[in-house]
């Protein structure tokens, strides 16, 4: 088995990582293991790194786990502009050409699971299977109020206190489980994604999930946390579709990093399955 990372780095025993053209310039990835391929979509604002300890889990039981930077988050060229979830996901179906890969598994968390979903969605002849890792399925009116939430300001303060500033924030919306090394990780993810911290959020809060959800024909796991800010979700999402499989994890947003196993679990017996 790869062995998982120490809690602060960055890195992974025997990670591939790499480049593709990304619409907007360079697409970069995190790769590891062997097998059938499994594309792995974060949140925002993070990148790749929030997978940094679960992937070397997936990667034991057989999988190839392609982890990629969403366009201006982590170390991708990012847009100009907001884009849309149907943007992002045609993003990545071209990434995969750009890996050789005609079809694969895919899922996300949060923002990630949208834009996972809608891949399925859009383009059903690239995807296998589907995890949707707590994604959120939002009333029009839900999608509005979060529209109208005042943007975090990220400007940086001449004595550095814009990161002790992001790190309150964090430890006040962010999962309680996190250890110091997480949370350090998600400010440094934060900061480096620029202008585009928020263009996820632009995107999640402007997109329907609804019609697309009802257009997905490849067998989909649902996947949810007790203690997940979007837990609520999940009674919807499996009354719209209650021939979804469907697992949940004792735990909140922050498993994937603090309790790998639980996360991966599910994911990987349900991937493995025939």
């Amino acid at each position: 088995m790869d062995a998982a990372p120490p809690p602060m780095s960055l890195n992974l025993a025997r990670e591939r990582r790499g480049y593709v053209p990304g619409g907007f310039g360079q697409l970069h990835y995190r790769e590891l293991g062997d097998g059938e391929p499994y594309l792995l979509i974060h949140q925002v604002p993070w990148s790749s790194l929030q997978y940094h300890r679960g992937m070397p889990v997936l990667a034991a039981a057989g999988l190839r786990v392609v982890a990629p930077d969403l366009p201006g988050y982590g170390m991708s060229d990012g847009p100009p502009a907001p884009i849309t979830v149907e943007a992002y996901a045609d993003i990545l179906a071209r990434m995969l050409d750009g890996l050789g890969i005609e079809r694969a598994a895919v899922g996300g968390h949060h923002t990630g699971a949208l834009i996972a979903a809608r891949l399925a969605a859009a383009h059903p002849d690239r995807v296998t299977r589907l995890v949707i890792d707590n994604g959120p399925l939002w009333t029009a009116e839900e999608r509005a109020e979060r529209r109208a939430r005042p943007a975090y300001d990220p400007s940086p303060a001449p004595d550095g206190g814009h990161f002790a500033k992001r790190w309150a924030k964090m430890r006040q919306i962010g999962d309680p489980e996190w250890s110091d090394a997480s949370v350090h990780l998600a400010v440094l993810s934060f900061y480096n994604n620029g202008a585009s911290a928020d263009y996820g959020y632009w995107a999640a809060y402007r997109y329907d999930l609804a019609p697309d959800l009802a257009r997905i024909a490849c067998p989909t796991l649902l996947l949810a946390g007790t203690r997940d800010p979007l837990y609520s979700s999940a009674a919807r999402l499996r009354a719209a579709r209650p021939d979804f499989a469907y697992a949940e994890f004792d735990g909140g947003a922050g498993v994937q990093l603090e309790r790998p196993d639980d996360w991966a679990g599910p994911i990987a017996r349900f991937l493995k399955a025939r």
